[in-house]
């Protein structure tokens, strides 16, 4: 787990230096606009010898929710794909196949609601003896984006997340069976970037911390990302990712739709 907590914060690394060494736009949001101004304001010259020098334009800068069709990361989608879970928790060291949804709305130049869900089951059978596994993670938060340049944010997620599991188990022979459920929640927050170093490509890493509710099973963790888009239109593109826990690590691959 330290390799891939060590990984994603590589990747971080890498993908800001990618984000800077590409535009040197990066310093030109409003922000940097206003220390400039502030500065000039300072420094008390007459107005005579600033009119004299020709102002620069201004440079523009396109809000997130803007670029999100012409070159920076996407914040608002839909997606959907298939699924695994590879849990190792003491004695249980098991891969487990599903599915999952999520999806982003930006609601603001800087700002993102986030939800998603993931679901995986398995089936061991022995003789007359059946027992299902159901595992499933749930999650909803909120997200920010930092300009870094017009190819690439820093961003920060807070999220709340449900981690369920559910087991069924009967026996044809004796008639016996026996079904039960728990879950616990979690909070979440992680740190990264997300960049689009070329038209057809979206990268993005994270790192964070999952507190998780007091209970038997699952201890706090700390948390990595790493995931691309490969856009095969301006709308549709290709997803994979994975997401590593302490204990559990979940894969996935699915479509995406951009708006």
């Amino acid at each position: 787990m330290k390799m891939d907590i060590r990984t994603g914060c590589a990747c971080a690394a890498l993908l800001v230096a990618l984000a800077w060494s590409a535009d040197a736009d990066a310093q030109r949001s409003p922000w940097w606009e206003r220390q400039k101004a502030a500065s000039a304001e300072s420094t008390g010259a007459p107005a005579q010898q600033q009119a004299a020098v020709p102002a620069a334009p201004a440079p523009q800068y396109t809000a997130a929710v803007q670029r999100d069709k012409i070159e920076g990361p996407a914040y608002t989608y839909v997606e959907a794909g298939v699924g695994r879970v590879d849990v190792d928790i003491g004695e249980v060291d098991e891969r487990v196949s599903g599915g999952y949804v999520r999806g982003s709305v930006a609601v603001a130049d800087n700002l993102y609601v986030f939800g998603g869900h993931d679901q995986v089951s398995e089936t061991w059978s022995l003789d007359a003896e059946r027992l299902k596994a159901t595992i499933d993670q749930t999650e909803l938060g909120l997200g920010a984006s930092v300009f870094l340049s017009p190819r690439a944010d820093f961003i920060s997620e807070l999220s709340l997340v449900r981690l369920g599991v559910e087991l069924d188990y009967d026996d044809a022979a004796s008639g016996d069976s026996l079904s039960g459920s728990d879950h616990v929640y979690a909070g979440k927050l992680v740190l990264g970037i997300r960049a689009r170093p070329v038209s057809g490509l979206e990268l993005w890493a994270k790192a964070g911390y999952l507190r998780v509710d007091d209970n038997l099973v699952v201890d706090h963790s700390m948390v990595g990302n790493l995931g691309l888009q490969y856009r095969l239109t301006q709308t549709w593109g290709l997803v994979g990712e994975a997401e590593f826990y302490e204990d559990v690590r979940f894969y996935r691959l699915g479509v995406r739709a951009s708006f």
